[in-house]
């Protein structure tokens, strides 16, 4: 390790440069060059053209993640699935609900997504997980890739949704069992969305990124109506801690100070792939060295890596095919509206110039009138 002269203690100490260096590496394993990585891809051919397949975004988050100066998007349904599995990993869902939902959670079993779900393909939708809590509850986690197609109408239906296929079961349970229904078995059910691109609803509170939701009476009635929800924009969460850098700078030990409880460390390795993010989020908690590590395995996996870039590619073309229906669907009725307008507009003035035509008609039998009248009394017009 080279050694540096440190003018203020006269100490003889490790770079810190150098020293930073050395923890990246520990993390991200050994950096190779970027002609490193395409000899790599090129020397198997079927495996190249799967990476040749996929988008130049793609490729290039691919090829900048084998190289190991960045880090892996968690938020890509094939990656996040794989870190959370909650029926190989459930601790590491456990706790990101645990603390979204600031109670103690424990996940008993996955539940299938068909049945009465509410499927749409094309809603850009990115990941969308659906656990059975021991308390009965049903936890819905999504990660919605722009969240302007998740409006509340919509998580509304989606929670209703749960809370159905929940009757549905425990009344058939209750049936078996020989024992009468009781909606005092119904428990709550909880929709949790990440949110990559929020709307300028969420812009408006540009210093909050988790946004509660319950039902609530306006007299101070306390009822459990059960649906509750969690809607994070994890673009304002990641603006958030780029304040904080700015605002708080840096410590006597030259490392950033940004985040707040380990919640944040959680939104920040879902939400980031950035190198100085991914170094934060491990000296503020060590134990997700460990997980880190098994994410930039998938260094050495490249077939298993370009098949999740392949699925991801896959999602995001139905997402982008389905956010260009909208927004023509949005422009056409957007078009609608304004013709609508301009007709309603158009008859208005159709009707004024009807009133003023039969004035003028009035008008002018009443000249023909007085031109009579004065006529008969025999003075001229």
């Amino acid at each position: 390790m080279t050694q540096k002269y440190c003018q203020n203690t006269k100490r003889i100490g490790p770079d810190p440069a150098v020293r930073q260096e050395t923890e990246k590496e520990s993390i991200f394993g050994p950096e190779k060059t970027r002609e490193q990585v395409m000899e790599e891809l090129k020397s198997d051919p079927e495996l190249f053209r799967e990476f040749q397949r996929l988008s130049p975004t793609l490729q290039e988050e691919l090829i900048q993640f084998s190289m190991g100066v960045r880090g892996l998007n968690v938020t890509y349904d094939p990656v996040f699935k794989k870190i959370f599995d909650p029926e190989t990993k459930p601790e590491r869902l456990e706790e990101f609900l645990s603390l979204c939902m600031n109670q103690k959670v424990k996940i008993v079993r996955v539940v299938p997504g068909e049945s009465q779900r509410l499927t749409e393909k094309g809603s850009l939708l990115i990941m969308d997980i659906l656990v059975k809590l021991t308390s009965g509850t049903l936890v819905n986690v999504e990660i919605q890739r722009i969240g302007y197609l998740f409006p509340g109408a919509r998580c509304a239906c989606y929670s209703s949704d749960l809370l159905l296929r929940q009757y549905t079961q425990v009344r058939e349970d209750m049936r078996r069992k020989h024992q009468e229904f009781s909606y005092r078995n119904i428990k709550g059910v909880y929709t949790i969305v990440l949110i990559q691109k929020s709307t300028r609803e969420f812009r408006k509170y540009p210093r909050k990124y988790l946004h509660y939701f319950a039902q609530a009476s306006n007299t101070g009635l306390k009822l459990d109506l059960l649906q509750r929800y969690l809607l994070i924009p994890l673009d304002i969460f990641r603006k958030c801690l780029q304040n904080r850098r700015k605002e708080a700078g840096t410590s006597q030990k030259g490392r950033t100070i940004r985040l707040k409880n380990r919640l944040e460390a959680w939104l920040a390795f879902i939400s980031s792939d950035k190198p100085e993010d991914i170094l934060e989020v491990v000296r503020a908690y060590p134990d997700f060295r460990e997980l880190y590590r098994e994410v930039f395995q998938f260094r050495d996996q490249r077939r298993e890596l370009i098949s999740m870039y392949s699925k991801a590619l896959s999602i995001l073309d139905a997402n982008t095919v389905e956010l260009m229906v909208e927004l023509e669907k949005r422009k056409a009725e957007k078009q609608r509206k304004l013709l609508e307008k301009q007709k309603r507009k158009t008859e208005e003035l159709q009707k004024v110039l009807e009133a003023q035509k039969v004035m003028m008609e009035e008008q002018d039998k009443e000249l023909i009138y007085l031109r009579a009248l004065l006529k008969e009394k025999g003075k001229p017009e």
